[in-house]
């Protein structure tokens, strides 16, 4: 993975190797947090009683550390950390083309392994021999692992190198999600101890020891007295005098300025304070992350300028604890930083929090995904940056609109597109309905409010993650041209432009399917009104849902006979009227014309009548329907969306 300087945020599904992509980067300098536990699984499970029969399983991390430097700056040490870890090459080739501003790239490449001791795998390959099961294995390897252990070398010259060297290239802050205000109060506590470290800063800590202990002295002056009178007359007595021995006392302070430090919390109304400890835990969340970063700007001001300090900062899951409000205000702030340089590390973010994501910006994301299928697994990331390097217009358009709701397909395992709000509301109950469980496959469902579905099948389109993106669309045929009904065949050879536009742009994508509607439908009503023809009472029933409450009795005295309606007409109030009679008056044509598909038409003029009522309230149709569970478990789910359903369930 190719990281930014600066912001980088890391979103996935549950289990996707978000975690364990943060421990990896934390390991170049805690090393110690390893254990045969971390091998992964699914792959000793397929290799325990074949390749690792022959040798044991090994950890392989490269880090890949890029730092612009220039021939100017006499200050920048930074050269020393990376020295060990320098391929010549990739710093002649840099200077080759940089001569001209006197800069040039310091690629350095640190190579970890995890691995058993040589020493260790002939009676390791001795012990695999009695193995029969995957659980023994497992068991067996816990057994090897106190002699397991990291191997260093520079990744392109594969010289050895000490591991203290690549240690103390960074120093890594890993603030996890199952934290309390303790846990992170004691990384804030750790950055003021580094401050009071520095070279700089120790002659006036001694000092400040000294006349701390000087004034002690004089506090207790007199049982010092006393106690050294004791000691003078007894130690005779005890014997110490003839062994040249004496006892000395004095009293040098042990104050810690980072133990003595506190952060409490003010009451900006009262103006009274009470410990962080026993503040809520999202406000001191949220206090922690801001010092932590915030300390770093302030100690970093002169190691930065010498290039002698790397720092990384490690953020699970930030919004553990946070109201959403306070989420998206935070992470504003960190990218804030970011645009004005001013982060002074580089930072990784894990979240599953939407507010995040809508302001973090795509440049800033990577998505990541665990694949598990037909035995194999493989771990998959895509850089949002580079998926949209060459499609500015896509870029921009998702920049724009992508929202706190639509954000939440990034963290979905499939992702169904819809055009509206019926779709979106009703979707999940179809679902149920055809027995493919809508929470347990962690589908997200997006409304993207028109038919600009490309923009957002760019997402997961032609990349390695691969999530499976089902877009139910509408076709939009028009029944009538200048009042003139078109013929039924023309509806099933018509494919609308931006159909043919996504077909065109996706039609290799695997992972992308199209939907629209087939029974005759424009859009999602009609199509699920034609969807349920035989059935007069969910027909009755959407008939009144949409139409006005004054058509109520009407249509339950005429339900959906064709003629009863155009004979009753003038039953019906006058703004209904007018409202319904050029409609009919139009299929009483086209069923003149087009005698063979009269009663087609016939049922059309209903559909395309519910439409016309629906399309100005479609929320408020879709929620009757779900409310109403006696007509909803009588409606039949349109066959395009039983087609969709069905290929997102394989």
């Amino acid at each position: 993975m190719d990281f930014n300087e600066g912001l980088n945020v890391i979103v996935g599904a549950n289990n996707s190797g978000k975690t364990g992509l943060l421990k990896a980067i934390h390991l170049i300098s805690c090393p110690e947090l390893i254990c045969t536990d971390d091998f992964n699984k699914n792959n000793i499970q397929q290799n325990y009683s074949s390749k690792y029969k022959e040798a044991p399983p090994e950890i392989t991390i490269k880090y890949l550390i890029e730092h612009d430097i220039s021939e100017d700056n006499t200050e920048d040490e930074s050269i020393i950390k990376l020295l060990s870890f320098i391929g010549m090459d990739k710093i002649s080739e840099s200077k080759a083309t940089s001569m001209e501003s006197l800069q040039y790239t310091i690629t350095a490449c640190v190579k970890m392994k995890y691995s058993l001791s040589t020493k260790e795998i002939g009676r390791y390959i001795e012990e695999v021999k009695k193995i029969n099961t995957f659980d023994e294995y497992c068991d067996m390897l816990k057994l090897f692992e106190k002699y397991y252990s990291w191997h260093y070398t520079n990744g392109v010259t594969e010289f050895d190198i000490d591991k203290k060297e690549a240690t103390n290239i960074f120093k890594v802050d890993f603030i996890e999600a199952e934290r309390n205000s303790g846990s992170v109060y004691k990384e804030t506590k750790g950055e003021i101890d580094k401050f009071l470290k520095a070279d700089e800063n120790m002659v006036t800590m001694q000092k400040f020891q000294q006349d701390i202990s000087s004034e002690m002295k004089k506090l207790i002056e007199q049982v010092l007295v006393n106690i050294q009178s004791l000691i003078d007359c007894e130690k005779n007595a005890i014997g110490l005098e003839k062994g040249y021995v004496a006892i000395a006392q004095d009293v040098r302070s042990t104050v810690s300025i980072s133990d003595s430090y506190v952060i409490d919390v003010r009451d900006t109304k009262s103006g009274y304070t009470v410990p962080l400890s026993h503040n809520g835990l999202g406000y001191n969340n949220l206090i922690n992350m801001y010092m932590l970063i915030r300390l770093t700007e302030i100690q970093k001001g002169k190691e930065i300028q010498k290039g002698k300090d790397f720092r990384i900062l490690c953020l699970e899951e930030p919004e553990s604890h946070l109201h959403p409000a306070m989420q998206y205000k935070l992470f504003k702030f960190l990218k804030n930083l970011d645009e004005t340089d001013s982060l002074k590390q580089q930072i990784f973010v894990t979240t599953h929090s939407s507010n995040i994501t809508a302001v973090a910006g795509l440049d800033n994301m990577f998505m990541i995904d665990y694949k598990r299928q037909d035995g194999d697994t493989e771990c998959v990331q895509q850089s949002l940056q580079i998926q949209f390097k060459d499609n500015e217009n896509s870029k921009k358009h998702m920049m724009k609109f992508l929202d706190v709701t639509r954000s939440d397909m990034l963290f979905a395992d499939k992702v169904i597109l819809v055009e509206g709000i019926a779709e979106k509301l009703l979707l999940p109950k179809f679902m149920d309905k055809l027995k493919y469980s809508y929470e347990d496959e962690h589908i997200s469902i997006v409304e993207i409010g028109g038919k600009h579905f490309s923009h957002f099948i760019n997402v997961f389109a032609h990349n390695a993650v691969q999530k499976k993106v089902l877009c139910v669309t509408d076709k939009d045929f028009k029944w009538f041209k200048s009042d003139v009904i078109e013929p039924i065949s023309n509806y099933t050879t018509f494919v609308p432009s931006h159909i043919e536009v996504l077909n065109k742009c996706f039609n290799d994508a695997t992972n992308v399917h199209i939907v629209s509607q087939q029974q005759l439908g424009q859009t999602f009503e009609d199509e699920l009104f034609m969807s349920n023809i035989e059935n007069d009472y969910v027909l009755t029933r959407l008939l009144q849902i949409a139409l006005p409450k004054t058509l109520k009795d009407f249509i339950d005295e005429n339900g959906t006979n064709f003629y009863k309606w155009w004979n009753n007409l003038e039953r019906i109030n006058k703004n209904s009227r007018d409202k319904i009679a050029p409609i009919l008056k139009k299929y009483i044509c086209a069923c003149k014309s087009y005698i063979k598909d009269a009663n087609t038409y016939k049922k059309l003029f209903f559909a395309e009548l519910f439409l016309t009522y629906a399309k100005d309230k479609k929320g408020d149709v879709a929620l009757s329907l779900l409310v109403e569970e006696n007509l909803m478990n009588k409606v039949i789910v349109p066959d395009y969306i039983k087609e969709g359903i069905k290929w997102l369930s394989k």
